[in-house]
């Protein structure tokens, strides 16, 4: 697709100040506690390192690791026991060791098959490195995050991640916003995957790239296709924000058809019961889809 200059510009007064990860200044929780493990044991197999910790019982809020998995690239995890973050809060930014990183709360099942997943599936997702069990018996999926990123999401925008709105963007911020969203949906439906429910706080930006974030509802696709169905509401979601004008809709489409013929095939004929001629047979019939 057409690429233009990416580049958010952002007032100091809508910055939200970090959070040190060795402070406590999350209103949310007690006094700051200086308490760390009774235990620790640490072992690794193959690529992937765990350890697990041993706590006095105490009436803590805050987020003590049970039990940390993670890839044996990411030492840095080895001396990770606590985060200064509510235990049970849905999402969580926080930093160690220079890193910033996003907890999200959800299954064992779930974190241990994104964690499996991640490297084996095209699309620009989120760099999962592993994924706990607090002690409270919460669990949650871990990703890192590159440094100076922009985020639509409050809930995470802490640590070098920046919050942003939709309006704080030109029209050729948003129509750059449309085309990156389409190429890496368009990636992630190679692989027979589907977002689930897409909003943009399943965006993270940094510089002129993406990263498809909080993945808990990413699910494979019974059908080619559903994830052209997929496809149609993220556009007409974009178009209804305001973040894609009709020019990026019908170029989206385009880009899309051309990049997942397969799939678009399919779901014309289950829309037709006719094959397409060409591409632009598709096109049209998304495009008349979308504004339905």
């Amino acid at each position: 697709m057409k690429k233009t200059e990416f580049t958010f510009l952002q007032g100091a007064e809508d910055r939200l100040h970090a959070i040190d990860a060795g402070k406590m200044e999350d209103y949310d929780l007690p006094e700051f506690s200086k308490e760390v493990p009774v235990s620790s044991r640490k072992s690794t197999s193959g690529e992937n390192a765990s350890v697990e910790y041993e706590w006095k019982d105490t009436k803590s809020e805050m987020v003590r690791i049970r039990r940390i998995d993670f890839r044996k690239g990411e030492e840095d995890l080895f001396e990770l026991y606590r985060i200064p973050a509510r235990d049970g809060a849905d999402s969580i930014c926080f930093k160690h060791k220079d890193t910033t990183y996003i907890m999200r709360k959800t299954m064992k099942e779930v974190a241990q098959a994104l964690y499996n997943a991640y490297g084996k599936v095209k699309g620009g997702l989120e760099n999962i490195v592993g994924y706990l069990r607090s002690v409270l018996g919460n669990c949650y999926v871990i990703a890192k995050v590159e440094r100076d990123s922009w985020a639509f999401d409050k809930r995470i925008a802490k640590h070098g991640v920046n919050y942003t709105e939709v309006d704080n963007l030109d029209r050729k911020e948003k129509t750059r916003l449309c085309e990156l969203v389409v190429e890496a949906i368009a990636d992630l439906h190679l692989s027979n995957l589907i977002m689930g429910r897409f909003t943009l706080n399943n965006v993270i930006l940094h510089e002129d790239q993406i990263r498809l974030t909080d993945l808990r509802k990413l699910r494979a696709s019974r059908k080619r296709s559903f994830v052209v169905e997929e496809f149609k509401s993220i556009l007409q979601y974009l178009f209804a924000i305001g973040i894609a004008t009709r020019e990026d809709v019908y170029a989206a489409i385009v880009y899309y058809a051309a990049h997942n013929e397969k799939g678009c095939a399919e779901w014309y004929f289950e829309k037709t019961n006719k094959e397409p001629s060409d591409e632009l047979d598709i096109a049209g019939r998304i495009e008349e889809e979308v504004y339905s």
